[in-house]
């Protein structure tokens, strides 16, 4: 219940360097079954014929790849306020807060909250004060002071009578307060007010493609104009609404060529306007500009060496702070990133063969 305070531990940090891109299609197919798909969809998944060679400008901070005395199993997004990291790990049904030499100061789960469980969260979100926390199998947002302390619990509820429970796999909150959320059982994306109440809804309730809908949304970004990014897994892009939730554009097509998306995960935008979207199965962040260019990816160990392995396993949810590019990866870890720009030089390789 709100005021309920959340327990203490306390971890170390491991770094961790590479994974063979071989190894990880491997693993896409076989074991990656995220929420929002099924193992029928994943398997049917092909083999990527290739990432475009166009690489966006990046270098590796680091890599925290496991709490020590502790372990988190899939973590699936993190969210950075000031500098604390708030990461969601999934598999073990709570939110680690840690400070910046990846030292965990707190927990939030289940045994936190009395009477509130925590049930496989997928996605976080802050306004820089509050959480808020996609508690997906519960059908619930759960908002969380920094401190952990439980504020407020906010049901959803179907749009349409004849709708399942909602299903939270990404969240995001606009500058106004609004909260958006996407429902990926009922293929929706609905903003809500501060107290839960329905503002809008954009989908149709099914499986949907084009200006119409959706094909499991996933993980949202809003812009500082406040247009709002969604992750169309299924249908491998990213679209774009107004604050109203009118279709703008979208960015990225399903495909494994250059420019295009084949299970996206994860999505932020920069001030720019640029669109950072990490891909499940290319193993790699693709960047598009703010009118839909492919700018190019991130994921090579070395940018220059078309050889070489990939940083990344399952990248998933992604953070920005200022050049900073946070990525969650469900088995790599903990990916930190700096980006150049805002006009970054490109490194290109000839191949681009698919």
């Amino acid at each position: 219940m709100a005021g309920s305070q959340p327990t203490e531990s306390h971890l170390g940090l491991k770094l961790l360097l590479g994974a063979s891109l071989a190894v990880v299609i491997g693993l896409a197919i076989g074991a990656l079954i995220l929420p929002g798909e099924t193992a029928e969809e994943d398997t049917a998944a092909e083999h990527m014929s290739g990432v475009s060679q166009r690489v966006y400008p990046s270098s590796l901070v680091g890599v925290l790849e496991q709490p020590v005395e502790q372990q988190w199993a899939l973590p699936a997004a993190v969210a950075v306020v000031g500098d604390a990291f708030f990461v969601v790990d999934a598999g073990n049904g709570r939110i680690l807060k840690l400070n910046e030499s990846g030292r965990v100061l707190a927990s939030f789960d289940s045994d936190s909250y009395a009477g509130q469980d925590v049930q496989h969260p997928m996605a976080i979100a802050s306004d820089g004060s509050r959480l808020f926390v996609a508690n997906s199998l519960s059908a619930e947002i759960l908002v969380l002071d920094l401190s952990g302390r439980l504020q407020k619990v906010l049901s959803l509820r179907p749009i349409a009578a004849d709708e399942q429970a909602p299903r939270p796999i990404g969240v995001a909150v606009a500058s106004d307060g609004g909260i958006v959320v996407s429902d990926a059982d009922n293929h929706r994306v609905v903003r809500l007010d501060e107290n839960g109440g329905v503002v809008w809804s954009a989908g149709t309730g099914t499986r949907a493609g084009g200006s119409e809908g959706f094909n499991v949304p996933g993980a949202l970004a809003i812009d500082e104009a406040g247009s709002i990014y969604v992750v169309d897994t299924l249908n491998g892009r990213v679209v774009k609404l107004s604050r109203g939730g009118a279709f703008v554009a979208e960015f990225g097509r399903l495909g494994d060529t250059t420019g295009t998306l084949s299970r996206p995960k994860g999505v932020a935008v920069d001030e720019e306007g640029r669109v950072f979207v990490s891909d499940g199965l290319m193993t790699a962040v693709q960047v598009f500009a703010a009118d839909g260019g492919y700018l190019g990816f991130i994921g090579r160990q070395d940018p220059a060496d078309p050889a070489s392995t990939s940083l990344f396993r399952a990248p998933a949810g992604l953070s920005l702070a200022g050049t900073r590019l946070y990525v969650m990866d469900r088995f790599v870890g903990l990916v930190t990133l700096e980006l150049f720009g805002p006009s970054p030089p490109e490194v290109d390789v000839v191949d681009e063969s698919g």
